[in-house]
């Protein structure tokens, strides 16, 4: 809901009553509007940094006939952890003219539920550490960096928890997390820049857009790593995961690869994150280029249309390999083009926009070419041509392989 499509008006601020907090607001909009108001304001004064989605869990009771319907609210602060506000209680309050509820929250549940959260992430911390010293002594580098990424996120998560208890609770040294992360991440980084890729050392010559089968092996200064992930990317898409095998290596089949333009080189490289390639040095770890040779085709067209609307195909067609010889021994093509309009708009006095949806065929011995495109001009001519420019070919330069040299 847009928060200019509606008012609402807070008129108790917070209370202290032991230790409960409390927090009391009105809208006129809905009732949940008043329970979301309520709980943001106690989320507000409890600390800056839980700003939130309000998660609204139903409860209902029944007792001699009667139902009691009450509503507990969590609130998800906005980082990747799941800290929750726990022994925050929302309840609706009747009013003669719009909604109200009031809030109020258990500062003991809420401080112990916190302390909870960071002892928890205290042992998983100490258990990701032992699995990265696993990794590392072992040469699985895939788990180590692994377990590496869930302790910096949880290194974050206790972070922000002791923001949120220091607000309402004393911190003292006992609170302080205690590891041993950045040492291990440093050992990590130093390792995996010793990782080298080998692949092939000549370069491919490919007819069509996918490359024959080929092998890189990926070695760290003891030897070939077994399960290491790499992948192949071209300009900033990736083709193809891999993990190696027990020697080291990985096969790639690639398909669809850079074949009217490049770049026409393929770059291998470990399947981590960008920050950790360029920490140690590992972007573009190995490069694999090839050449295109596209066999060229010679075909025969009787093209009746404008000139300007013949020259548009032809140089269209050239873009695929396909050329217009009337001399060659090509196939003989019948070409048919039709233009629909489909609606026209006026730009002004003088100009108005048309647009076509055009049609093309053709069709010869073995061949039988049919697409369409939807363009606008300034008269038939002009969208004609611009719709050409915008027709895929490739199809039709798969039917004439056979007569291609």
């Amino acid at each position: 809901m847009n928060l200019f499509n509606f008012s609402f008006l807070i008129f108790a601020g917070i209370a202290f009553a032991g230790k409960v907090v409390t927090y009391t607001a009105t809208s006129d909009v809905s009732q949940e509007e008043a329970n979301n108001t309520a709980m943001a304001g106690i989320a507000k004064q409890i600390s800056s940094r839980v700003q939130a989605k309000q998660t609204l869990e139903k409860k209902e009771t029944t007792d001699a006939g009667k139902s009691a319907l009450s509503e507990n609210y969590r609130s998800q602060s906005n980082i990747e952890s799941n800290v929750k506000i726990k022994g925050a209680i929302v309840t609706p309050v009747k009013v003669s003219k719009g909604y109200k509820a009031t809030a109020t929250l258990d500062l003991d549940e809420y401080t112990a539920d916190i302390q909870f959260q960071m002892k928890s992430i205290k042992q998983e911390l100490a258990e990701l550490e032992t699995t990265i010293h696993k990794g590392l002594g072992k040469r699985q580098y895939a788990i180590a960096v692994n377990a590496l990424d869930q302790a910096k996120r949880k290194i974050k998560t206790y972070e922000q928890l002791v923001e949120q208890l220091s607000a309402v609770y004393p911190v003292n040294d006992t609170h302080q997390l205690k590891h041993n992360i950045p040492s291990l991440e440093s050992e990590l980084q130093e390792r995996l820049s010793k990782i080298r890729i080998e692949g092939p050392t000549e370069k491919f010559t490919i007819g069509m857009p996918e490359m024959p089968a080929w092998k890189v092996t990926v070695y760290d200064a003891i030897g070939p790593v077994e399960n290491f992930p790499v992948r192949a990317k071209q300009g900033f898409q990736t083709l193809l995961e891999r993990r190696t095998q027990a020697n080291g290596s990985a096969t790639f089949n690639l398909r669809n690869v850079n074949f009217d333009k490049g770049p026409y080189t393929i770059v291998v490289e470990p399947d981590f994150s960008d920050e950790l390639l360029s920490s140690t040095g590992l972007g573009k770890a190995f490069e694999l280029s090839y050449q295109v040779n596209q066999a060229r085709c010679s075909i025969r067209i009787v093209c009746n249309e404008l000139a300007n609307i013949c020259s548009a195909l032809e140089k269209k067609l050239s873009q695929k390999a396909i050329f217009l010889d009337a001399d060659s021994k090509g196939p003989l093509l019948d070409l048919k083009i039709s233009s629909t309009e489909e609606k026209s708009l006026k730009i002004n006095d003088s100009m108005t926009r048309y647009s076509y949806n055009v049609d093309l065929t053709l069709k010869g011995k073995g061949i039988q070419f049919i697409t369409s495109a939807k363009e606008a001009g300034k008269n038939v001519t002009d969208a004609t041509i611009k719709a050409i420019g915008k027709m895929d070919f490739a199809p039709l330069q798969k039917q004439l392989k056979p007569f291609c040299k």
